[in-house]
This record gives structure tokens, C-alpha cells and sequence, in this order.
């Protein structure tokens, strides 16, 4: 991809994740909003619809402001670095958009619902119970692991790159 193709990974990536995420959080509050919940596999995973005004995995409690500054400047951050990222590999590219999706659908959870949406439950039985989440966070974690690994492994070709050049 060349020029501003280049930025389509990274956007679809976003548009895709923030169309399934606010999907799936309409959907939630449609069919779990009567305190209903969906046992998909019965012990281990739920739809259960809660409501988080905190951040992901219920960090933050009652931190809607300064949560709503962080994901906009992500947002900022993302549009202001696009040249940069449009020379990145795919990789890297794809790992951003997941994280700008993600942050995206959680920051107009914030801003048109006053909290995100969360209803994926995890559990082991009565014994644990994984905090509920989203698709926005499942993104926003996938997206934040890619851009690490895509990250590690440019800087050692460019390290490899150097040593050769110097042999």
C-alpha cells in the first residue's frame, strides 16, 4: 500500500471494531436490560449487562472527565502521528486501529451514556469471576499487545540493520 492507502488498514480496522462494539452494547441493553442474563456456556460464560463508569475492568470508578481526556487525546495523538503510522508495518497498523476502535466506542459510551456498556462475563462457576467487559476493551487489549510486539520487532531489524551496516 502506498500514499494514503496506507492509512485504510488502520481506519477500517477502527471503523470495524467501533460498528461491532456500539452493535453489540444496543444489542446489550435491548435484550440484558431487564437484568436478564444469557448462559452461553453454563459455568463459564455470560451475557450480563453492566454498567462501568470507570475503565477497563472497572478501574477508576467515578472518573468520567479524566477518562473521557485520555481516550479523546489517544484519539488526538493517533490523527497527529498518521504519517509516521503510515509507514509502519501492517502489523503495527492493524494493532492501532483495534486500539483506536476500542477507544473510540468506550469514549462515546462516556460521552452520549455517561458509562460504558460492558456484558462479556467470564466466571469459573460461583469460585471466580473475571471483571465483564467489552468488545472496545477486548480491542483496546489486542491492540495495545500488536503495537508492543510490531514495535519490538521493528526496533530489532532496525538494530540488525545497523549492526550489519557497521560490520
Amino acid at each position: 500500500m502506498h500514499g494514503r492507502h496506507r492509512h485504510l488498514l488502520t481506519f477500517l480496522t477502527a471503523l470495524a471494531v467501533l460498528i461491532s462494539d456500539q452493535i453489540s452494547k444496543f444489542w446489550a441493553e435491548r435484550s440484558l436490560g431487564d437484568g436478564r442474563v444469557v448462559h452461553v456456556i453454563p459455568g463459564i460464560f455470560d451475557f450480563s449487562l453492566v454498567y462501568n463508569s470507570g475503565a477497563a475492568f472497572g478501574i477508576l470508578q467515578g472518573y468520567r472527565f479524566p477518562l473521557v481526556l485520555v481516550s479523546a487525546a489517544l484519539v488526538a495523538v493517533v490523527i497527529f502521528y498518521r504519517r509516521e503510522l503510515a509507514a509502519s508495518s501492517g502489523g503495527l497498523r492493524f494493532g492501532v486501529g483495534l486500539l483506536l476502535g476500542g477507544a473510540v466506542g468506550n469514549l462515546a459510551d462516556r460521552i452520549f451514556r455517561g458509562h460504558v456498556v460492558d456484558m462479556l462475563s467470564f466466571h469459573w462457576n460461583n469460585a471466580w469471576h473475571f471483571p465483564t467487559f467489552n468488545i472496545a476493551d477486548s480491542c483496546i487489549c489486542c491492540g495495545v499487545f500488536l503495537y508492543a510486539l510490531f514495535s519490538i520487532i521493528a526496533e530489532r531489524r532496525r538494530s540488525r540493520g545497523n549492526n550489519d551496516e557497521n560490520a
